[in-house]
């Protein structure tokens, strides 16, 4: 049953400088079993929710299934502006699912992210390195917060902008962010609490080698060392 109250927010505004328009197209357009990830995961979504808007810079991401929301882009936020420029869709009476564009979701990961039940700001992600994908760092894949977080979750977002600003970390992302809200050193990777571990075939493709190995793994041809 789609829940009415829940918004899902699929982000999709970045550049995408590291996957270099490999395959010759973005990597949100990237097929995985006849079907884009960024369409797999509308469509995966849009079982849960009635209301999916996509943050994208052009008419190509205009997904059935889901509303277009081109972002005006503040150069100065850095990496955290893929959270700060769709900040008018937050949802004020319900929940709030930020999905990142550029991740193949497994069935079970939407799953679990959608119908999560504590009422608290968590963020979705795999911690260390995959078991499954060949991916030897961690990821990010989604957060959610209800009304009541939005003030802190703002705040942190201003807070890991400013620190990049000052110089004091190197990037300001989705791992700066928790990190902030988690009150941990931002420049150590490191958990605490709000946190769901996803360790499946779910995986952010950061550029063309984290899809090539991923394909080749999952069609049994290549070995994990």
């Amino acid at each position: 049953m789609k829940n009415d109250s829940m918004v899902c927010i699929v982000i999709a505004a970045g550049e995408g400088t590291r996957w270099n328009n490999y395959l010759g197209k973005r990597k949100h357009f990237i097929e995985i079993d006849g079907e884009t990830i960024i369409t797999r995961t509308v469509r995966l979504a849009g079982q849960f929710s009635s209301k999916v808007y996509v943050v994208g810079s052009s008419d190509d991401f205009r997904i059935n299934g889901s509303t277009l929301f081109r972002p005006e882009l503040n150069p100065l936020d850095n990496d955290a502006d893929k959270f700060l420029n769709s900040a008018s869709l937050w949802n004020q009476e319900g929940r709030t699912v930020v999905l990142y564009g550029d991740v193949y979701f497994s069935d079970d990961a939407m799953q679990r992210i959608m119908e999560f039940q504590p009422r608290e700001w968590t963020l979705f992600a795999r911690f260390g390195p995959s078991k499954l994908t060949g991916k030897r760092y961690g990821e990010c894949f989604a957060q959610s917060f209800y009304p009541e977080h939005i003030v802190e979750h703002l705040a942190q977002l201003r807070n890991i902008v400013s620190a990049r600003l000052k110089g004091k970390i190197k990037r300001c992302g989705g791992w700066e962010h928790y990190r902030s809200m988690e009150r941990l050193p931002l420049e150590k990777h490191q958990r605490k609490g709000r946190f769901v571990e996803i360790d499946d075939w779910t995986e952010d493709f950061d550029q063309p080698s984290d899809y090539d190995c991923w394909i080749a793994l999952r069609n049994g041809r290549v070995l994990i060392a």
